[in-house]
């Protein structure tokens, strides 16, 4: 009886060990199937800086999304999207509430030119200019691991480790990238043309030359430091002469918009008498086309300067 039940004591122990065996065998194996599947996943959108993966043609909304939010200065997704056109919308309808469809067209417009442009585009042209003045520091940084006997790729990648941002993060998906098998000069290739620095491109094509024929990339690379600071020296010095040009475009710009906000203040009934009458109306439509076209050929000039 007792050897009885000592036989079913140990059948159990078994079974129970077979049965931990199995358990543990079957969960490890889920787990790396689910390891397996979000690296397929991750795989593609990291293979490029534009997360396309090689080989594949991307489509324009891929693209204008990419732009988009490098315009904007963070990742866009549907939420995003959804949110700022709702925001937008609801602007809209305050202005309809308030002014009718004259003040909604003058609410949304100001709305999506203050907060869909001006904010983005000053914002991306400072962390561009940041991102020029850092490419100087850069490069010395690659030029003095060069002289450690390291290699120009892994000079990059160690470059890029001591580099803060903004230009740290545009280094990063390039090297992510190379990581999961891009190659490196393309990848920095395309950076490149996505956030508009030359810079960038000159020293991808300095690898580009080290890789085909052998040569040290460290001429060219010296020259690139000369060349940009020599241009944000000529940048500071052109702002300072046209310092009074800007200031006068802004200021022939915003006062048109300032008169009219603040008669829409102190005076609303002012404005209504343009809003019901029908020459009234073409002559505000008028007038905000006009404001418009200004604006374009103030920012034009601008750019120019």
């Amino acid at each position: 009886m007792n050897t009885m039940a000592v036989s079913l004591i140990l059948i159990a122990a078994v079974m129970l060990l077979l049965s931990i065996g199995v358990h543990s065998r079957i969960k490890e194996r889920r787990l790396r199937e689910r390891m397996m599947r979000h690296f397929m996943e991750v795989l593609p959108l990291g293979a490029t800086v534009s997360g396309v993966a090689p080989g594949i043609r991307q489509s324009h909304w891929h693209r204008l999304k990419v732009r988009a939010s490098i315009y904007a200065g963070f990742e866009l997704q549907k939420k995003h999207v959804i949110t700022i056109s709702l925001a937008f919308v609801s602007i809209g309808i305050v202005g309809w509430l308030v002014y009718g469809v004259i003040g909604a067209v003058l609410f949304s417009g100001m709305a999506i030119f203050i907060f869909g442009f001006l904010l983005p585009y000053s914002r991306l042209h400072r962390r561009q200019m940041q991102i020029i003045a850092q490419v100087p520091l850069f490069i010395d940084q690659i030029l003095r691991s060069l002289s450690t006997g390291r290699s120009l790729e892994n000079a990059i990648r160690f470059a890029s480790d001591e580099t803060p941002p903004p230009l740290r993060y545009v280094l990063d998906r390039v090297i992510r990238a190379a990581d999961l098998g891009a190659d490196m000069v393309e990848n920095l290739t395309e950076a490149a043309k996505l956030h508009s620095l030359r810079e960038l491109n000159l020293i991808a094509l300095a690898m580009r030359i080290s890789n085909n024929y052998g040569s040290s990339p460290r001429d060219m690379l010296d020259s690139v430091v000369k060349m940009v600071r020599q241009q944000e020296l000529a940048r500071r010095e052109l702002a300072a002469m046209t310092g009074e040009t800007r200031i006068s475009a802004w200021v022939l710009g915003l006062t048109p918009i300032a008169i009219a906000a603040y008669i829409m203040v102190m005076n609303p009934s002012y404005l209504n008498m343009l809003l019901h009458d029908e020459t009234g109306k073409t002559m505000m439509i008028t007038a905000l086309a006009l404001q418009g076209c200004g604006a374009f050929f103030l920012w034009r000039m601008l750019r120019s300067v």
